[in-house]
């Protein structure tokens, strides 16, 4: 991709980024780049490297995630979409040619200074600020999203390994939420019209959100300028150094082996869909989630029902905040949501959602 060099704006020193773009791979090749990417940085055979991918149909695990637990392997298996485990953690997410994935991988002192939350936020501020150039109101939100008028149309997550860091994320240019929640491990009770149009209340595309999907071209160079314009990086069209040949087949070697994809293998009936409706004096809360039951986790919950709150994204950022949670931590962070949030529940009270959950969990 030859895109011309502009003066740093910079708010810290100017780095020198190479953009590479490795094309349409398998979801196994893409994931070798990113070990072979690793391995060169922490040996000094590499810079700093800004990378586009692209993926034929598959499903991402988190690091920490198990297959069974999170996919519908037999539907997979059916439509030839192939499985893989990232380096990074979060949840699964489904790529196909339409989407683009990017990444950022550097060492620890080529970004500005504190930890990976602090990291977050400036990353995803220069990929929104990117996605704003497309005509669209990009925002960060916390933990690790890019939403667009309270709907997220980028997911991102990153992990520092030594001095190494790499930081990745997704363009929903187009999406498909019906075949979305056949590879997601959803019941099939879950797979109707009310779960298509409540994924939707959360997740959008460029093309919904432009009348037209953008070409990948175009959201490529808005992202770097994006990025060129918050860090005030020197980015730059480069080529992969031969050295990474090497590290690129012990890659391989890592994600084809069956032990990588079963790294995390938990019978799916230990993580269960648990949902309960709560008549609170103030309104009516559904709340439907995703139970680890030998972690005492929340990996995954919904709030919808007859009440109103405030701000809108209120609700969405304590979906947020609970996700991979433990069920201890459950008060402490709805009462923190509420407090730092300045939510207004017209009525509502912190202990109303948190006997939501409770009510599931029965």
């Amino acid at each position: 991709m030859k895109l011309p060099l502009q003066s740093p704006r910079s708010r810290s020193e100017s780095i020198s980024w190479s953009i590479v773009d490795t094309g349409l791979l398998d979801a196994d090749a893409n994931m070798a780049y990113d070990h072979a990417l690793m391995s060169a940085l922490a040996n000094g055979q590499l810079g700093p490297t800004f990378r586009f991918l692209h993926f034929r149909d598959c499903a991402l695990l988190g690091h920490h995630q198990s297959p069974r637990q999170e996919l519908d392997l037999d539907f997979c298996a059916r439509e030839g979409i192939q499985v893989q485990r990232r380096l990074t953690g979060g949840g699964a997410i489904i790529f196909d040619p339409s989407q683009l994935g990017w990444e950022l991988l550097c060492r620890r002192s080529d970004l500005p200074p504190g930890d990976m939350s602090t990291l977050a936020r400036e990353i995803c501020t220069a990929a929104a600020l990117g996605l704003q150039r497309l005509g669209v109101d990009a925002q960060f939100r916390p933990r690790n999203d890019i939403e667009v008028n309270g709907r997220k149309v980028s997911g991102t997550g990153g992990i520092i390994d030594g001095e190494v860091v790499l930081f990745q994320g997704t363009v929903l240019i187009d999406l498909d939420i019906p075949r979305m929640l056949q590879i997601l491990r959803v019941p099939v009770e879950k797979l109707d019209a009310h779960a298509i149009a409540s994924v939707a209340e959360r997740v959008t595309s460029l093309r919904q959100l432009l009348g037209e999907a953008p070409s990948k071209e175009t959201v490529k160079e808005a992202l770097v300028s994006g990025f060129r314009d918050h860090f005030g990086w020197q980015m730059a069209a480069g080529e992969l150094p031969a050295s990474l040949e090497k590290y690129y087949l012990e890659g391989l070697e890592l994600v084809r082996s069956p032990a990588w994809l079963t790294l995390q293998d938990r019978p799916k009936e230990e993580q269960s869909l648990r949902r309960a409706i709560y008549r609170a004096p103030a309104g009516t809360l559904l709340s439907e989630l995703l139970w680890d039951e030998r972690g005492k986790r929340i990996r995954q919950i919904q709030f919808t029902g007859d009440f109103f709150v405030q701000p809108r994204r209120a609700v969405l950022d304590l979906e947020a905040a609970l996700r991979n949670s433990h069920i201890d931590d459950l008060p402490q962070i709805v009462e923190q949501w509420f407090v730092q949030g300045e939510v207004d529940g017209f009525g509502l009270v912190p202990q109303d959602f948190v006997t939501a959950v409770q009510e599931a969990l029965r």
